[in-house]
């Protein structure tokens, strides 16, 4: 029998397979870079990739969340995405003053995270033996992803707070929340300035804006853990979501959280969700 372990990292590349996949990346691929990652433990709060550096690697995330930041050079940081398992960390870069290349944004681990190192060359020689076709495709395909993601940020600059953080728990609920019989349990134990961050508001604000949706009957909270009721409505922000990336829907069973069989995926944001268990260690 496979360890708890050794399932959760080939869940968490069967994510990124299925999601990769839908943006034109070939599985084999996946396959490759499958056989050659080197996993790494990272406690909560560790700077997983500083801003600046040129280390060659990026991540797939398998256990727990990550921030990833943008510094803003006054020695502030504006939360970008909570990504989960089964989602990229580390790709962004840009060249720098030097000519190298240069990474963009800041990783930290948002709790006890486990990563699969990669390096950036080895994808990129993997790259190389794509046919023309293969690689026009992928280029199209990240052309819709950056313009996807410029509007997703656009939007969310625009809309008034309450609205943002209707949005961002939107989003979390699809990409890291498990269905049971109130609504939406979101799996990371977010705190009102975990929120804050995510919205750009003050600590204060969010900490209002949470009493009016509970008072809404819209949201609830389990210990650590918030639950977007079934009264939550997700329609309005629907179409922000529905295009980014793949997920598959998933149901709690009592054990934990599996994807519904059977079903074909919604198009909507990147990592689907793992079980609370795996979530919580």
């Amino acid at each position: 029998m496979k360890s708890d372990c050794t399932q959760a990292k080939e869940e968490a590349f069967g994510r990124l397979q299925r999601n990769l996949s839908a943006w034109s990346i070939p599985s084999e691929l996946i396959q490759h870079i499958h056989d050659r990652y080197v996993a790494v433990s990272f406690e909560k709060g560790v700077i997983v990739f500083g801003e600046g550096s040129n280390d060659d690697l990026i991540a797939c995330v398998l256990a727990g969340y990550v921030k990833v930041y943008c510094p803003v050079g006054d020695g502030s940081r504006t939360l970008l995405r909570l990504a989960g398992p089964g989602e990229l960390i580390g790709y962004s870069d840009h060249i720098d003053v030097t000519g190298q290349r240069s990474r963009l944004f800041e990783s930290q681990a948002f709790s006890k995270a486990s990563l699969a190192l990669m390096s950036r060359d080895h994808v990129t020689r993997l790259l190389l033996r794509l046919s023309a076709d293969s690689l026009v495709r992928i280029i199209d395909s990240l052309n819709s992803f950056w313009s996807l993601n410029s509007r997703w940020l656009a939007t969310l600059i625009g809309l008034p707070f309450c609205n943002r953080l209707e949005l961002v728990m939107s989003d979390l609920a699809l990409r890291a929340g498990v269905k049971d019989a109130r609504g939406t349990i979101l799996i990371p134990e977010l705190a009102h300035e975990d929120l804050a961050e995510m919205i750009g508001s003050s600590r204060p604000m969010v900490s209002r804006l949470i009493s009016q949706m509970i008072s809404a009957n819209k949201l609830d909270r389990i210990a650590k853990q918030y639950v977007l009721l079934n009264k939550w409505d997700f329609e309005p922000y629907l179409p922000l979501l529905r295009p980014r990336r793949p997920i598959n829907p998933v149901h709690s069973n009592g054990n934990g959280v599996r994807a519904v069989s059977g079903q074909p995926e919604r198009h909507l944001d990147a990592s689907p969700t793992v079980a609370m268990a795996d979530a919580r260690r």
